[in-house]
């Protein structure tokens, strides 16, 4: 009879602290709640914040284009460049993935993101990724933020005539398709 109290209060307080640990670690990813639309925004670059770890990793961003971007009027955009979201992520997804409850991928890492074969808008706030080996995730009642963090469109850079980078945003709704690599 002690073993298995003491067993069931140890399952018990194993259980406890794997809860406390799950909920932190949510907590922490939560989007900022944007007051004006009532949707998920990225949260906000601090620049007093200490870094969390005393461990720099170089990350190698390639030249050159990075993706296209299919507009429902059927032309193209091909990125050159993109910025991170308050210089924390390539981009930031938070919404319903595959039905199930609120789910955020934020990613840091520009190798990552070129994982990604392509995102397919159905609406601004539906749309699927589509992985480099096949995977798709749905997301329904999403937000996904690319560029500057704006609600309303997508940020990132393109050549102009002089072959000069120019940040430019194309309105969400406008979107058909943004297919990253350069395949």
């Amino acid at each position: 009879m002690r073993t298995r109290l003491l067993a069931l209060t140890l399952a018990l307080l194993l259980a406890a602290s794997l809860a406390a640990c799950s909920a932190k670690d949510e907590a922490a990813q939560q989007p900022v709640p944007d007051e004006a639309a009532a949707s998920q925004e990225p949260p906000a670059a601090d620049a007093a914040k200490t870094p969390a770890s005393t461990h720099t990793i170089k990350e190698e961003i390639p030249t050159g284009p990075v993706g296209k971007v299919q507009l429902k009027d059927g032309s193209t955009i091909q990125i050159e460049a993109l910025e991170k979201l308050g210089g924390d992520y390539w981009i930031y997804v938070s919404g319903k993935l595959n039905g199930r409850s609120s789910t955020v991928v934020s990613l840091t890492r520009f190798r990552d993101l070129m994982n990604w074969r392509s995102i397919s808008f159905k609406d601004p706030h539906t749309f699927t990724l589509t992985t480099s080996h096949g995977k798709e995730w749905v997301f329904e009642d999403a937000n996904l933020y690319l560029g500057d963090g704006k609600s309303d469109n997508y940020a990132f850079y393109v050549l102009n005539d002089r072959y000069d980078p120019v940040l430019t945003r194309v309105p969400k709704g406008e979107v058909v398709n943004i297919a990253f690599g350069t395949k």
